[in-house]
């Protein structure tokens, strides 16, 4: 007889112990995928919404660290309700939080991040001169790329800091709305689509959305357990990543 596992009644700890007897059964190249993937989802370092290196790293009061552009982003998409949430362990705060750069992990990140030179296979960053570094993000207003180095005036200047920031992306064009020339940066559940923030309010108005770049991930990281069993199931349906 088969027995399907309920992933609503599947604790964190049974997870992550499932996660360590599994990876003892798998073939190396099998292994080595699961830890990169659990590296990704659980690198302190890592931003929890983008699983990439934090950039402009800041820490929420209920411990958690996020890239400033990805939390903010999160957040303006919960100004409609006036409660605002941890994304991670979806603590709520009544005010939304006034967000401070983490100077500790920014040295740490920026550290790791010097002299990453762009490979074949990577976004090159659009300032640099000579051997161009990797770019980390790239910016929808400017459509440009730039790397740890080079993105750093828009942190820190007034006049960038209203300019959307993407995972580094070779194809920036594909990610502004062709009709408002906004960011596609909403997903849109009802009709399966990302669109821009003119658009909630136009021709989606009253429809179920959410962070493009939340909806993205979690597909991502569907994608990665797809295949890999029952615990990847429990995994992913009890939101810890």
């Amino acid at each position: 007889m088969t027995h399907r596992c309920d992933a609503r009644f599947v604790s964190e700890p049974l997870i992550l112990e499932w996660i360590f007897l599994m990876s003892e059964s798998l073939t190396g190249f099998e292994s080595s995928k699961m830890a990169q993937f659990c590296f990704d989802a659980e690198n302190p370092l890592n931003c929890p919404i983008c699983l990439n290196l934090l950039t402009d790293p800041v820490t929420t009061s209920c411990g958690h660290s996020y890239c400033m552009d990805c939390i903010e982003r999160s957040w303006d998409l919960e100004v409609y309700r006036g409660v605002y949430s941890c994304p991670k362990c979806r603590t709520k705060f009544n005010q939304r939080p006034t967000l401070s750069r983490s100077t500790v992990l920014a040295e740490i990140v920026d550290g790791m991040n010097q002299e990453d030179p762009a490979g074949p296979e990577d976004v090159q960053c659009d300032v640099c001169k000579g051997r161009k570094l990797k770019a980390i993000k790239s910016c929808l207003v400017c459509l440009a790329s730039y790397c740890q180095s080079h993105i750093q005036p828009h942190y820190e200047s007034e006049a960038f800091r209203k300019h959307k920031l993407v995972n580094a992306s070779s194809n920036l064009q594909q990610q502004i709305c062709p009709q408002h020339h906004k960011a596609l940066e909403i997903f849109c559940q009802d009709d399966q689509k990302c669109i821009c923030v003119v658009c909630l309010g136009d021709q989606h108005s009253g429809h179920k959305a959410v962070s493009a770049a939340d909806e993205m991930d979690k597909k991502q990281v569907k994608q990665r357990i797809y295949s890999m069993g029952c615990f990847q199931y429990a995994l992913f349906n009890t939101g810890i990543f």
